[in-house]
């Protein structure tokens, strides 16, 4: 069986300099920094790049130093950040993934967002078991924004895997991620915290809350940098962005 990642990471002309390398940041501290700490390493990242993007060879250079092998597809995301996201949906991911001779598992995150580093082990032990079109879901997660968290439970979250048989050519950006239960068999596999959900003033889509202190527990879970979500205040903050596209 073959496992992906795919995470979009396009940021073009809707970005001013300042806004893409903030998120590039977030990308290295938080992303990168969790996937490069996974236990299990037989899987390759497919990430899609905006053609536009002025910081195109840093960020295929942070995506590179994970320590996997990764693969990158073109989109242009265009002048507008609320649709920009959709271009992950039209995007040719099927170019890199190939021919489906065999079971694919193809997990999806978001290029500020985290995994545990027990996640994709988790995830391809299951992944290997299946014989039908599944989606493997982690359900519980938490949400950080400025300083602070709050556990989440989302049993349709964005951090899912379609595990497709032979022959089976959908994907995981083939669908809105919570209406997975229209594509898929959808398998609960984990009751652990499994996924960091950043929210910071660069995001696209809303939910910038959270309740709680971070616990020093929470920490020891996601080998990131932490300091992202110490320093909330020091991002750019911003209006209007609370668009059509929400997770």
């Amino acid at each position: 069986m073959r496992h992906y990642v795919l995470t979009r990471s396009a940021y073009g002309l809707a970005w001013d300099i300042d806004a893409n390398r903030r998120r590039l940041a977030v990308t290295a501290g938080v992303t990168v920094a969790g996937m490069a700490a996974q236990t299990n390493r037989d899987w390759q990242w497919l990430v899609a790049l905006d053609r536009c993007d002025p910081l195109r060879a840093e960020r295929r250079a942070v995506f590179e130093s994970a320590g996997v092998p990764v693969s990158f597809l073109d989109v242009e995301s265009g002048y507008d950040r609320s649709h920009a996201a959709f271009e992950a949906y039209k995007a040719d991911w099927n170019s890199l993934i190939g021919e489906r001779s065999e079971s694919v598992a193809m997990t999806r995150l978001d290029d500020d967002d985290a995994l545990a580093p027990w996640a994709l082990a988790r995830v391809a032990e299951k992944a290997a078991k299946l014989r039908v079109r599944s989606a493997l879901v982690l359900p519980r997660g938490i949400r950080v924004y400025d300083g602070r968290c709050t556990i989440v439970r989302h049993d349709s979250n964005a951090m899912q895997t379609l595990v497709t048989p032979r022959g089976d050519t959908l994907h995981v950006y083939a669908y809105p991620h919570r209406e997975v239960r229209k594509v898929a068999e959808v398998r609960t596999i984990d009751p652990r915290i499994a996924w960091l959900w950043s929210r910071h003033a660069d995001t696209i889509s809303g939910w910038h809350t959270a309740d709680s202190p971070i616990r020093d527990s929470f920490r020891a879970m996601f080998p990131i940098d932490w300091s992202i979500f110490g320093q909330a205040e020091g991002f750019k903050r911003r209006s209007g962005l609370r668009g059509a596209y929400f997770r």
